[in-house]
């Protein structure tokens, strides 16, 4: 059995902030909080008395290790549900109902009931969504690995201590930056055809941090990551980006803004990866938009088909990985 923290200090500490905060005018509130948190309470027991993934049962004449159960993740479809062990697809629904009592005090917050604690609430929301988003990241990047590479024992330890202990300390290093891009794109690439690429302009910002600058430096001139990096500033496939270079070349147009892309492309706002409703919290249409991205990246792979295999968390993340095993 292996135990399973339901809250982090910051999340406990947000919780009583926000029970205090209600106590006096509604309890109604309170109630609602304290039942879903006795729910997460005893789902987390119940996480924790699944089958550890590092336990040998002994049903096979060879023992399991970290390197064959790499092989095994690589190998049987990870992607798909019903090959998820219990454990990780228990773990996932209690990392997700989590997400949604934070949510709902987000809503409460901006009903002005619990104002003045919004950014800690958001702060653990956050924090709960990328771990999320790392669970896929990792998962997918594991799918398409053939076991083998210098990166695959890592990424498959990391994602056994997510499912393990549903926690992940590598989110807290990628996340910042993932969100600090998604930030600045609409004032740093704010039309589509300019005279310099995405990785140039990307180059000459002072907004993001050395991490950025250290893959643009390494990996910029890399097709590949071209299109991975237009997918996650456009909010448009490559499919889309294709066709919308066609037109604009048809037209004899040298830039649009992102409205006038979506007119000449005929789109909906909805059909950008990243949604239609920009009231939507960013961290919830980057999500999305990387969730949107990666199927798209596993069409192409499985049908050998041109544009990102990879999208542009893939790519970071191995960068992060390559130098951090350098180190």
């Amino acid at each position: 059995m292996n135990y399973i923290i339901a809250f982090t200090a910051a999340e406990r500490d947000t919780l009583e902030k926000g029970r205090a905060l209600l106590s006096s005018e509604r309890l109604d509130f309170v109630q609602i909080i304290d039942t879903r948190v006795e729910d997460l309470k005893s789902l987390a027991a119940i996480v924790g008395r699944t089958s550890s993934l590092t336990t040998d049962l002994g049903f096979s004449s060879f023992p399991r290790t970290l390197d064959t159960l790499a092989a095994k993740l690589s190998n049987q479809g990870i992607e798909e549900v019903v090959n998820l062990p219990v454990k990780a697809s228990l773990g996932r629904s209690f990392t997700v109902s989590k997400l949604h009592l934070f949510g709902f005090l987000i809503k409460l917050a901006q009903q002005g009931w619990l104002i003045t604690i919004y950014e800690e609430i958001l702060d653990c929301y956050h924090a709960i969504l990328f771990s999320l988003m790392a669970e896929d990241l990792y998962i997918s990047i594991i799918s398409d690995s053939d076991g083998k590479e210098s990166w695959t024992r890592r990424a498959t330890r990391d994602l056994v201590v997510m499912w393990e202990e549903r926690t992940n300390a590598e989110a807290t290093s990628f996340a910042p930056l993932l969100q600090q891009l998604w930030d600045v794109r609409h004032t740093l690439v704010p039309t589509l055809g300019t005279l310099l690429g995405t990785v140039e302009l990307l180059k000459l910002s002072f907004r993001l941090p050395d991490e950025w600058h250290s893959f643009l430096d390494e990996h910029g001139g890399e097709e590949e990551v071209v299109w991975a990096l237009d997918e996650f500033l456009f909010s448009l496939s490559y499919e889309q980006l294709s066709n919308l270079h066609e037109i604009m070349d048809a037209k004899g147009i040298q830039t649009v803004s992102r409205s006038e892309a979506l007119d000449l492309l005929k789109l909906r706002s909805g059909q950008l990866l990243e949604g239609s409703d920009s009231e939507d919290l960013a961290a919830i249409r980057l999500y999305r938009s990387f969730l949107r991205r990666n199927g798209l990246a596993r069409l192409r792979r499985d049908a050998d088909r041109k544009g990102p295999r990879r999208t542009l968390e893939q790519q970071l993340l191995l960068h992060l990985w390559k130098h951090t095993t350098q180190a």
